[in-house]
């Protein structure tokens, strides 16, 4: 967590989360053009001087100065555009700060309450590499939508965001005197309130990691294969049926049939050759490779639901992946379709979430029994609402017993004003 006043507005009891710029390869990306030209305006330049020679060094200055100016004007805008930008998470709100060096600023917030939903895209092979990507919030406000483009650890980002969001959006009873309150409970009869479970606070969500070195690195490695699969407790994952994943490999698989039986036919006509050997070779660990891809993609979709949330995830090893996560709340409606011959005999479909406001809808494509995958997300909808209704009676009898214990308070504060 960072600490102290980092950008104008910041309250006096706000804490900072997370603050951050884009990672460091975006300027990489940024100035490959502009040092494109620099480069061609250095060799013009070295080309002007030797034509006009001989020149005195200030005469070589000055043409070198004039020639590679705009060049080292725009990498220099370049570098501090990318440096003048900042995403910021605290404790209260989630803001983007984006500025334009004496010609524009902008500045997008919006409180943690108005936040709907959270994403992440990871798109390429250097920012699976690197580990950063956008991460994409859906306010609900006017707002619309917050991205937080090419940051650090973008998955790790969206779920200290949405921690933050269900620690605003709980149910926090008026602050009040305990010892009162446990004396109106024991008047009026009601048992001893149990302690509940507490969110995280703004101190237990650290940003930077403090797990050793190669266990960040074996991390990273792991996440550019597979997609983590523990989200929370009581959770439930889905993947897409075998089928998909039948039609995906059948190319590599008659690919490598094929590659086999040749090498067999070669081998028995032809005897041993090392370079067709060698040839093969490549082609089958080629199609072994390709075969391999596929199932690792296949596997790497996944689609969950936990107690209070869901969450769908699209990943294409190394190149792409795409995570967006809901509150059950947010969802308002549920239904499957099982359509054609293939799908309805071996009972797999597509299970379409619909949900509130901008968020749009979650589709977990092609699961196994998608009838069943739908009672069970009612189900969930239903003990989800269930527990948000017995938390709204229990905040509403929180709010009782405080008037009840300010009151009695008051009355024995009365009494002993009045006692001689």
């Amino acid at each position: 967590m960072v600490k102290g006043s980092l950008f104008p507005g910041q309250l006096e009891d706000e804490k900072i989360i997370i603050y951050e710029r884009r990672c460091w390869y975006t300027i990489i990306e940024w100035i490959r053009l502009p040092f494109l030209v620099l480069l061609i305006s250095s060799l013009i330049a070295w080309g002007v001087t030797k034509l006009l020679a001989p020149l005195s060094s200030w005469g070589l200055a000055f043409y070198w100065l004039v020639i590679l100016a705009p060049a080292l004007t725009w990498t220099a805008w370049k570098v501090l555009d990318w440096e003048n930008d900042r995403y910021i998470v605290t404790d209260k709100r989630v803001v983007h700060i984006e500025r334009i060096y004496l010609t524009r600023e902008k500045r997008d917030e919006a409180p943690l309450a108005m936040i709907q939903d959270v994403s992440v895209e990871i798109k390429g092979l250097i920012p699976h590499l690197l580990y950063f990507g956008d991460v994409v919030i859906q306010t609900a406000g006017t707002l619309g939508t917050i991205r937080f483009k090419g940051i650090r650890k973008p998955r790790k980002a969206q779920a200290a965001i949405l921690a933050l969001v269900s620690r605003a959006k709980a149910a926090v009873p008026a602050e009040g005197e305990p010892q009162s309150i446990e004396v109106v409970r024991e008047i009026i009869d009601l048992p001893k309130q149990e302690p509940k479970p507490l969110l995280p606070t703004a101190e237990e969500l650290r940003w930077e990691s403090e797990k050793p070195r190669r266990v960040q690195t074996s991390g990273m490695i792991k996440r550019m294969f597979f997609t983590e699969t523990v989200f929370g407790d009581n959770q439930i994952v889905w993947r897409k049926h075998w089928w998909p994943l039948l039609k995906r490999v059948i190319s590599p698989l008659l690919a490598l049939v094929i590659l086999l039986v040749l090498w067999s036919l070669a081998s028995f006509f032809f005897g041993f050759s090392l370079w067709f050997d060698l040839l093969l070779g490549i082609s089958v660990a080629t199609s072994s490779m390709w075969f391999i891809w596929r199932a690792i993609d296949w596997r790497n979709d996944l689609y969950v639901i936990t107690d209070d949330r869901v969450i769908d995830i699209e990943k294409v090893p190394f190149l792409y992946e795409h995570r967006r996560e809901a509150g059950l709340d947010k969802i308002q409606d549920v239904r499957y379709l099982r359509e054609g011959f293939i799908a309805t005999r071996l009972d797999f479909g597509d299970v379409r979430l619909e949900t509130a406001g901008e968020i749009g809808e979650f589709t977990f494509d092609s699961v196994p029994h998608p009838r069943e995958v739908q009672i069970e997300i009612f189900n969930r909808l239903e003990q989800f609402h269930r527990k948000a209704a017995r938390e709204g009676r229990e905040r509403r009898q929180a709010e009782l017993l405080d008037l009840l214990a300010r009151y009695h308070q008051g009355m024995v504060q009365g009494n002993d004003r009045a006692e001689p």
